[in-house]
């Protein structure tokens, strides 16, 4: 039998879920800025292309590293590390930090430093459909991007820290500067004092910098300082631990970059379909990541300490019930997101980016991406929750191999569709569609056989039927009711929009409510209690 949630162990986990939503609401608008700022200057062209696909193995590295995947890793290890040891290993804690800022960063270090001496190689990999002007467009910039994997990485490390000790506005914050930094390169190259591709690349490597910066004066100030000669011993026992953490990052950061390394598959395909696909697929994403950010990570993000506290505590049931929650809030968003991005997609990339060089072409192309892209979203936002929940079981194996069922879903699906579509842009997105929920399918089998049958029961962690069957037709009239406000006419474009998005939410609210979701009534209570 499922246990009941305490009022406050569900309010905590949406307390924090709501105080992340926070400051990735400022990151992704800050990104949004920075996506039009870029579309306004390079719009579709061969060098936009380029681009793209020097910042998407530093985009998918900034993403694996920088904004919680690697950080999920660490932080799951760090918290199980905590619970099982004494109050002597936990006053270490500051020669850790230390241990493990060292070997990630001579890890790191090579790897950027090959990867810098294999750019020709590792750009016909990423876009082996692009000719050689482009081509060696691509190098110049990958070598200005590449080194941001090293910065990322530390930064990274700092993040899983501050969440192992309970701190998560300035991890969350972290994207924010990343972006606030390209936005000023941007600003550079808008008034011609860098090409416009270069200080983006720039951009992104600068904004590396800053994060790294500013995670770990926190760390510094949060853990006191390691004593300049410590005792051998601790120091040996610190490097031991600092390996173990590390051992698992391989595994752990392959299962939670799945996303990435489908759209490293789908940027190959569409490298072929000709000039500004690879953008447009760009573009697509980069609107797709707004209500994403906003709910799978957030909640992905607030749920994996409490997760890892229960896990490593042997509280199944607990756990089940937690995991159970965090899903049944992230599908309550994450379906009329879906719905709604549906319905104001075209319109809303043309009021958003429909710029400077972003001529109708691109427009198209974008829109088609973003439909197609859509109907994934709630796979996306779900498998925050369950790898949060694997990583919290130790479950690491489990995660990979379904990343790699993911990126092979994908590259088998994109191959049968870009033929079948005729080339169309929809083709690679609709692969990293199928890819993602291939994932969830192979995450969820994955958490059923992976407990005994003292431990968890897959039913207790779902959401239950008649739940996802409200959110689901909550969904369908926020999309219905969007999609009819945009076709009434009469009005500007943003004025549409605006109509458009208040109606849709406006109809999925008071279609949950009339179904009689115990969420949306809980909102409703809260808003009148603040409000009296």
């Amino acid at each position: 039998m499922r246990p009941k949630p305490t009022g406050a162990s569900c309010g905590g986990l949406a307390r924090t879920a709501a105080l992340l939503a926070m400051f990735a609401l400022l990151s992704r608008v800050l990104g949004l800025a920075r996506d039009m700022v870029m579309a306004w200057l390079l719009g579709g062209s061969a060098a936009a292309d380029a681009l793209v696909a020097a910042m998407r193995l530093p985009h998918a590295l900034r993403r694996m590293l920088g904004e919680g995947t690697l950080s999920m890793t660490l932080t799951a290890s760090m918290v199980c590390l905590a619970r099982g040891q004494g109050q002597e290993e936990k006053e270490n804690m500051p020669l850790l930090a230390r241990a493990l800022a060292v070997r990630l960063g001579l890890v790191l270090g090579a790897l950027t430093v090959c990867g810098l001496a294999a750019a020709p190689w590792l750009a016909r990999l990423l876009a082996p459909g692009f000719g050689p002007a482009e081509q060696e467009m691509v190098v110049g910039l990958l070598r200005i991007c590449l080194p941001y994997a090293l910065a990322a990485g530390m930064a990274a490390l700092g993040m899983a820290l501050l969440h192992a000790a309970g701190v998560f506005w300035l991890p969350a914050l972290s994207p924010g500067l990343f972006n606030t930094s390209m936005l000023a390169l941007a600003g550079a190259a808008a008034l011609g004092l860098v090409p416009p591709a270069t200080g983006l690349a720039l951009g992104m490597l600068c904004g590396g910098l800053v994060q790294w910066l500013a995670q770990w004066l926190a760390v510094r100030r949060l853990l006191p300082r390691p004593c300049a000669r410590p005792d051998p011993l601790s120091a040996q026992r610190a490097g031991k631990t600092a390996w173990r953490c590390l051992a698992r990052l391989p595994v752990g950061i392959a299962g939670a970059a799945a996303p990435q390394l489908c759209m490293l598959a789908a940027l190959a395909l569409a490298s072929s379909l000709g000039q500004g696909r690879a953008a447009a697929l760009y573009y697509a994403e980069r609107l797709l990541e707004l209500p994403l950010g906003l709910v799978g990570v957030c909640l992905g993000t607030a749920s994996l300490p409490l997760l890892s506290a229960l896990a490593a505590e042997g509280k199944h049931a607990l756990f089940a019930s937690r995991l159970s929650t965090a899903l049944r809030l992230s599908l309550l968003f994450s379906l009329p997101a879906a719905a709604g991005l549906w319905a104001v997609g075209p319109h809303l990339v043309r009021g958003l980016l429909g710029h400077g060089a972003f001529d109708a072409l691109a427009v198209r192309d974008t829109a088609q991406a973003l439909a197609a892209f859509v109907c994934g979203l709630p796979a996306l936002a779900a498998n925050r929750c369950l790898l949060s929940a694997c990583n919290a079981l130790g479950r690491l194996r489990a995660t990979s191999l379904s990343a790699l069922w993911a990126v092979a879903a994908t590259l088998a699906a994109g191959v049968f569709l870009v033929h079948t579509l005729e080339g169309k842009i929809a083709a690679p997105a609709l692969a990293v569609t199928l890819g993602m929920w291939v994932q969830c399918a192979f995450l969820l089998r994955a958490l059923r056989a992976g407990q005994g049958s003292e431990s968890l029961s897959l039913a207790d962690c779902l959401p239950q039927g008649r739940i996802l069957a409200r959110q689901a037709l909550a969904a369908l009239a926020a999309g219905a009711a969007a999609r009819a406000l945009l076709g009434a006419g009469g009005a500007s474009l943003w004025l549409a929009l605006a109509a458009a998005v208040a109606g849709g939410v406006l109809a999925w609210f008071c279609c949950l409510l009339a179904l009689g979701d115990a969420d949306a009534r809980a909102l409703l209570d809260r808003v009148r209690g603040r409000a009296a």
